[in-house]
Parts: C-alpha cells; structure tokens; sequence
C-alpha cells in the first residue's frame, strides 16, 4: 500500500497467507496454499517480482517463519503435525540446521525468537485430562 495515496496493489495474485518481511524490507516471505498436509514457503520483492530461496517445504502447524542474522537466516517448526522442532535455513546456501531436539511429548504450537537470537519463548501444547464418572447415591 504507497503510502503517497496512490491505489494499493497486490504483490502476489497467488493464494498467500502469513507475511513476513525481511529486515531490510527488500522482501517479504509468504507461506503458499496447503497441499495435503504441506505447503511451500515463498518470496516476492516490493516490486512484486519473485524471490529465489532455497526449498522449503513445511507441514501443517508450522507456519511461523521469523528472520534471523539480519535477514540471511530464517527459523521455522519442522516436522510432524503433532511434533515439530526448531530449524534454521541460510537464506544464500540453503544450509538447514535442526536447533532443538524436543522430547516426543513435547508439543509446540508457536514460537518467538529475541532480535539478537539468544532468547527463545515456545508456547507448548498439553493435552491432558483425567474424566472421572461419579455415581453418587440419592
């Protein structure tokens, strides 16, 4: 959207949800449409001409991508729909590195990096609860 008032215009006619832009605000990365259980992870410039990145496909749930290394990396869940654990990806060589071995057990549905990378916050998904029947007497 120019902010000089003329009329906005999309950067992509194809189906895209979740943006994210890169620090420079060269680029913004987008996840494309679910195909099964995946869906493609892609990029358009603000002149809305494709970006090349390297390959990234990821599963359902896994939809938060932030940037790291002042754009030269990005951090993504990687895995199964019910279990997923941290990955990074060098944005020039396509270099993926997995960066936490999570118990089987542990669940995450979110995440959120510090800007220098150090800190990291996961939002973890427990499902348990015990139903009891009482039959009490009248």
């Amino acid at each position: 959207m120019p902010i000089d008032g003329r009329s906005p215009a999309p950067l992509v006619q194809e189906y895209s949800v979740d943006p994210v832009w890169a620090p420079d605000g060269r680029f913004v990365i987008y996840s494309g449409p679910d195909i099964g259980t995946t869906f493609s992870v892609k990029a358009v410039t603000t002149e809305a001409i494709a970006r090349p990145l390297p390959a990234l496909s990821l599963t359902r749930g896994a939809r938060h991508l932030t940037f790291l290394r002042g754009g030269r990396a990005l951090v993504f869940l990687r895995g199964e729909i019910e279990h997923k654990d941290l990955w990074l990806i060098d944005m020039e060589t396509g270099a993926e590195q997995q960066l936490t071995h999570l118990a089987p057990d542990f669940h995450i549905r979110d995440f959120d990096i510090s800007p220098d990378g150090r800190e990291v916050v996961l939002e973890r998904v427990q499902e348990r609860s015990d139903v009891v029947l009482l039959d009490l007497p009248q």
